[in-house]
């Protein structure tokens, strides 16, 4: 490495030939010496501090990179923490370290005011879900950014946006974050503690969240009695134990709000399965009816079947996985049982069923079923 350039008189000067020599002693020391790590610290440490001219800066830079590229993860980890709290240190060295593994990206992504909007979108653009949570918990976020990590749609990235109070949400991620709450209370409980969250979202979510959310909702949002008419309505409705045979029947409303989840690709399984965890069989039916294209009338017919053949059938079909079958099954005794516990006879028959037969089968049966419902 030429250092001739430099000026002998310089504070900069003795400590980036130090620098030199202790990166070469740790690349060299085939144990990794903690007396090496050590001297590599104070060094970096010391210049970084330092007003550094253009010249010095990219050469450090050039040091830095070469080291972080041989050394261990513990050193790694250090030095990107220290790096992260540098407003000057060099962009190179930064976006070095934005690229390695996570643990050691973490912080420069969390923390670092070196990266830039466009940096910061072609991190999310190249790299995984990991990192884009690490950004979305920035203090500062621009407009841009913001949108783009919402429209990842990634559940750990959005509850970080949601729980991220240093930042407003745009009306583009509010809107976005909105929509995945309805599937979510571990996002819709953060989002609702937002400023920026006015009655309207508020209203959204009350149809599609549990009894302590709906309490916070109507003590801190003056949301007038009419918005929530319908939501009330079709929650006490799917809560009241009953023998009506037309309790189960979807609303228009609860149908059409079932269509809008299927338009924006939201409905699945994870979701069906929510729904029927919090009891709302209707939308349950609603949902499992246009998931599997079933009309309602069939949906609510292989529901109440004991033997659980008709939802084995529907879900092999829609190679809906087994531990959520049995979930659908157990979950949805209340239409078989109004509530009644499960005979393990029925469980173990409707496992053995599902396991029994093949999708390739399941989907011809389906077929067959729905052209005959048409003739």
């Amino acid at each position: 490495m030429d250092l001739s350039f430099l000026d002998k008189s310089s504070d900069v000067t003795p400590l980036l030939v130090r620098l030199y020599d202790s990166h070469k002693l740790y690349g060299l020391a085939k144990d990794k010496k903690p007396l090496a790590r050590a001297e590599l610290m104070s060094i970096i440490s010391d210049l970084l501090g330092m007003n550094l001219s253009p010249r010095e800066s990219e050469l450090i830079a050039d040091v830095l990179i070469a080291l972080m590229r041989q050394a261990e993860k513990d050193l790694r980890q250090a030095l990107a923490e220290r790096l992260s709290m540098l407003e000057k240190a060099p962009l190179r060295l930064i976006l070095q370290i934005s690229h390695d593994e996570i643990e050691i990206a973490a912080p420069v992504l969390r923390n670092s005011a070196v990266l830039g909007e466009l940096d910061l979108i072609y991190i999310i653009k190249s790299k995984g879900a990991d990192y884009w949570c690490e950004i979305a918990a920035r203090k500062k976020l621009s407009d841009h950014v913001m949108n783009i990590l919402a429209d990842t749609r990634d559940f750990d990235t959005a509850l970080t946006l949601a729980e991220n109070t240093n930042l407003k949400l745009t009306e583009h991620a509010l809107n976005v974050l909105s929509d995945l709450a309805q599937d979510s209370e571990d996002i819709a409980t953060p989002l609702l503690r937002r400023d920026e969250v006015d009655k309207g979202i508020a209203a959204k979510l009350y149809q599609h969240v549990g009894y302590e959310l709906k309490r916070y909702i109507v003590d801190n949002y003056e949301i007038e009695s009419g918005m929530l008419t319908d939501a009330i309505d079709e929650i006490i409705l799917e809560f009241v134990d009953g023998v009506d045979e037309d309790q189960y029947v979807p609303t228009a409303s609860v149908i059409k709000s079932v269509e809008r989840f299927h338009e924006k690709n939201l409905l699945t399984v994870k979701m069906m399965l929510g729904t029927l965890k919090r009891g709302q069989t209707q939308t349950f039916v609603a949902m499992f009816s246009k998931f599997t294209g079933l009309p309602l009338e069939t949906v609510i017919s292989i529901l109440r079947q004991s033997s659980g053949q008709g939802l084995a059938v529907a879900c092999r079909a829609k190679e809906i996985n087994k531990q959520d079958f049995i979930s659908m099954y157990l979950l949805s005794n209340r239409i078989r049982n109004s509530g009644k516990m499960v005979d393990l006879k029925d469980i173990t028959r409707a496992i053995t069923y599902f396991d029994r037969i093949q999708p390739g089968i399941a989907r011809g049966i389906m077929e067959n079923s729905l052209t005959s419902l048409q003739d």
